[in-house]
């Protein structure tokens, strides 16, 4: 509180973008304040966590035996289980519904194989959010891939028709939802004759009615309650539903347009790259945020969790390079992939001193269009063609 060298209000700032931070008081307390750091990290929805480290306490030593230790909390189940809600009703409306639609999100991500069980059991055509691509196999007959704004137009179009949506692990955020009064309304007739609606899993009961409201709802831990949910589920042929997105499928697939002048797309990158690469399982892609990110999803297919890193609500430019380099030093033998835009590029270039240092093969292939593509297009589409500081002037990337 001095106005010191660098001094900045380090807790103030962090803590909206935080789930939780601590300021440290003496060098005492260390060990137990990185002991309930990664406590509170890694319970329930997981989250970033901040320690302010001020250096007169790091610059001090430690004068005492008697170290305070972190003791986490005891768990607390009324029921007993991980997951509170009646799955049996669940169940009942799943197995009663002539068009359910699953969405699964990043609380899935530790549970891919209940989520191909439980889809393969109910026989119910599934999608994803970003996060959660991978979590159930793209190339599965029964996925309809990424929905949303940037996803897949006959995900949309099931999402839209569907008399039961299930969201599992996922937030019913803006980019999945778009106009909310016009959202899901054969879900909401279907829930107004007590035969379908909108369920929501999720480990975070404040995120149930934050955007939409749920018809039904289970909080807790997605693993467990699909589990109890698996043999409670019955195989229907569901003929005609399964007609219907097959036919959205073949009517609006992800496609373009190839130039005539030769010049290569960025959807024709990408598909090359998943082209030669999609037999490796121990692959790992990530992106920056924009068109290159978007059409990453669109034209790559899944097939495991946490195969693609990408900047998801915040949509952080710059991610792609850090995100890289951490996959490679994690995993030293897999293939790593830096799809990345020039604009998201320029951003964390800087880290190249990281992959030069540690000599990490990651592979990089940026779309070097020269300009903040996915900015521009919405200054030209919303704005009038009123363009500002979205052309870049690039250093020779190769």
């Amino acid at each position: 509180g001095t106005c010191a060298f660098q001094e900045c209000p380090t807790m103030e700032l962090t803590k909206a973008c935080t789930k939780w931070n601590h300021q440290l008081k003496s060098v005492e307390e260390l060990p137990s304040v990185i002991d309930q750091a990664f406590h509170v990290a890694m319970t329930g929805r997981r989250g970033p966590v901040l320690i302010d480290l001020p250096k007169d306490v790091v610059s001090s030593t430690v004068s005492r035996e008697d170290i305070p230790e972190f003791v986490p909390p005891k768990e607390t189940h009324t029921t007993g289980r991980r997951y509170e809600g009646d799955i049996r009703a669940v169940a009942r409306l799943i197995n009663g519904a002539n068009k359910p639609v699953f969405i699964f999100g990043n609380g899935t991500v530790d549970c891919a194989d209940e989520v191909r069980k439980v889809v393969e059991a109910s026989n119910a055509p599934a999608c994803t959010t970003l996060h959660a691509m991978g979590v159930f196999p793209e190339t599965h007959p029964l996925s309809m891939h990424m929905l949303g704004m940037h996803g897949a137009a006959y995900a949309n179009l099931a999402v839209q028709d569907s008399d039961l949506i299930i969201g599992v692990g996922n937030r019913f955020d803006d980019r999945t939802l778009g106009i909310i009064s016009k959202y899901a309304p054969q879900a909401r007739l279907a829930e107004s004759e007590g035969r379908g609606g909108i369920i929501h899993f999720n480990i975070d009961p404040t995120q149930f009615g934050k955007t939409i409201r749920p018809t039904m709802t289970i909080v807790g831990d997605c693993q467990p309650a699909l589990q109890e949910l698996l043999p409670l589920l019955e195989h229907r042929p569901r003929t005609e539903w399964h007609q219907q997105i097959n036919t959205w499928k073949e009517q609006y697939p992800f496609k373009y347009q190839k130039t005539g002048n030769g010049l290569i797309k960025t959807q024709q990158v990408i598909h090359e790259i998943y082209s030669q690469t999609k037999h490796r399982d121990d692959k790992f892609v990530t992106t920056g945020v924009g068109n290159h990110q978007m059409m990453t999803c669109q034209f790559y297919r899944w097939t495991q969790p946490r195969q693609i890193l990408s900047s998801g609500s915040l949509g952080t430019m710059g991610v792609g390079l850090p995100f890289a380099i951490g996959a490679q030093m994690a995993n030293p033998g897999a293939l790593v992939i830096l799809i990345d835009g020039d604009s998201s590029f320029n951003m964390t270039c800087n880290e190249l001193y990281s992959v030069a240092k540690h000599n990490l093969p990651i592979k990089m292939a940026i779309m070097n269009d020269g300009r903040q593509q996915m900015v521009y297009v919405w200054q030209k589409l919303f704005f009038d063609k009123r363009y500002i500081a979205t052309s870049n002037a690039n250093p020779d990337f190769c």
